[in-house]
């Protein structure tokens, strides 16, 4: 059975959507990430998947607790190390039971068919990557483990994603497949894309980041 791990942080305020927060408050960028998490959980429902919170910073967060009871999603730590080694122990740590998708929590607006994709990508091939706008990528998942794919990464940086491509073209034992491009929403330029994408789209798309948002307007 495939796996889906949502990688995300403890929301506590001033440590989430630091960017965004400096335009718009901390205590609502701490609201649009909680929504963004949430909306992200439910984007993850009806895949055939179990699913699983991988979080930094603490399980005993009230909002953690509550979405994982009402989303049945099991609660675990990311552990320790950098954002490469997180994933690569993630994907270590279920890969045995099929494939494992790793799945960001700040692209809200995405759309469930990319995740199908993706799941569909791993009966075929080894490794699938969903690239980002800002050079990461919103997913990435394998169904063997990949030691040494995530090693020295400059995270946060425009050259992740190219890295990680030329590794895998590299090591040709490795089939992999690249999904459509999405955005992830980091900065206050991006919420204001994502505010005008949303008015576009059904509203069963992201109703929680709505919510918030429409708190902002």
């Amino acid at each position: 059975m495939s796996t889906i791990v949502i990688f995300a942080r403890a929301p506590l305020v001033g440590e989430v959507k630091t960017r965004i927060g400096r335009v718009i408050g901390a205590e609502q960028a701490l609201a649009l990430y909680e929504a963004f998490l949430d909306d992200t959980c439910t984007l993850t429902q009806g895949l055939g998947a179990r699913r699983v919170l991988a979080v930094h910073g603490g399980l005993d967060h009230p909002h953690l607790e509550r979405l994982a009871k009402s989303q049945r999603l099991e609660l675990i730590e990311q552990g320790d190390g950098d954002l490469g080694a997180k994933m690569a122990r993630a994907i270590a740590a279920h890969v045995e039971r099929g494939p494992v998708i790793i799945v960001g929590s700040d692209a809200p607006s995405l759309p469930r068919a990319h995740l199908h994709q993706a799941l569909d990508a791993l009966m075929e091939s080894d490794v699938v990557v969903g690239p980002s706008e800002d050079g990461g990528y919103y997913a990435i998942g394998a169904r063997t483990p990949v030691p040494g794919l995530f090693d020295d990464m400059r995270w946060s940086t425009p050259d992740v994603l190219p890295t990680t491509l030329a590794r895998l073209a590299a090591r040709t034992e490795l089939a992999h497949v690249v999904l459509p491009t999405w955005y992830d929403v980091d900065s206050v330029e991006d919420l204001a894309r994502l505010r005008v994408h949303l008015g576009e789209l059904p509203p069963s798309v992201a109703p929680a980041t709505r919510r918030v948002l429409g708190s902002t307007a």
